[in-house]
């Protein structure tokens, strides 16, 4: 099952082994189960499935008027775009909820294993190429959190040169940026880092490419 499927059984109702495979191995859509979760939600609604009633137009473009008696002729402009408008309303709503199935998997995905510091931690680094640079998802497992006065933090490297993607304190799924991609920096890392002014990576790496 590949993400497109999967949203669009994922949004139809449906929760059988194949959905929950891909959901516990795709940290791409686990990413987007909340929005996928509220179009489940609003799908269910019986209601928007409903045919507006004549009535429920006359309310609207009485109060767009102000003639909330009803007894005055609908100006001819109303006539003209409230039905356009509802129906651009729906296309809305529908084009929204296209989005959230057809967003487009990641560029490149990448496993990022412990190191001796981190035995127990896994991870998967997602990567989206955009004009600004490089999204990343980092999903990471098993890495305890970061000490007081500590942070964990991404690098992006091509030999000596780091560029850091930011910063995160505890396993899950976290979203960073980098200004560059993968292709010229191919290695991923991450070290824990204390508070301080050294900009530089530090010698405690807990998840590398490379491990």
């Amino acid at each position: 099952m590949n993400c497109d499927e999967f949203r669009a059984s994922y949004l139809s109702g449906e929760d059988d082994e194949a959905t929950a495979a891909h959901l516990a191995d795709c940290a791409v859509c686990r990413s987007h189960r909340n929005y996928l979760e509220t179009g489940r939600e609003t799908l269910a609604d019986p209601s928007i499935w409903e045919e507006p009633s004549r009535q429920l137009e006359d309310q609207v473009v009485a109060l767009i008027t102000g003639n909330q008696g009803g007894s005055a002729a609908q100006p001819g402009w109303l006539q003209r775009w409230v039905r356009p408008l509802a129906a651009a309303a729906a296309v809305v709503v529908a084009v929204g909820l296209y989005g959230v199935i057809r967003t487009p998997g990641p560029d490149w995905e990448v496993a990022m294993p412990g190191t001796d510091l981190a035995p127990l931690a896994t991870s998967t680094v997602a990567g989206w190429n955009t004009d600004a640079g490089t999204r990343l998802l980092v999903a990471v497992e098993g890495l305890d959190p970061a000490p007081a006065g500590y942070v964990y933090e991404l690098w992006l490297s091509q030999g000596p040169l780091h560029i850091s993607a930011g910063t995160f304190s505890a396993s899950g799924e976290i979203e960073l940026w980098s200004g560059v991609t993968r292709a010229d920096f191919p290695r991923l890392w991450v070290t824990l880092e204390p508070l301080d002014e050294n900009e530089s990576p530090s010698a405690r790496t807990v998840l590398d490419t490379e491990a």
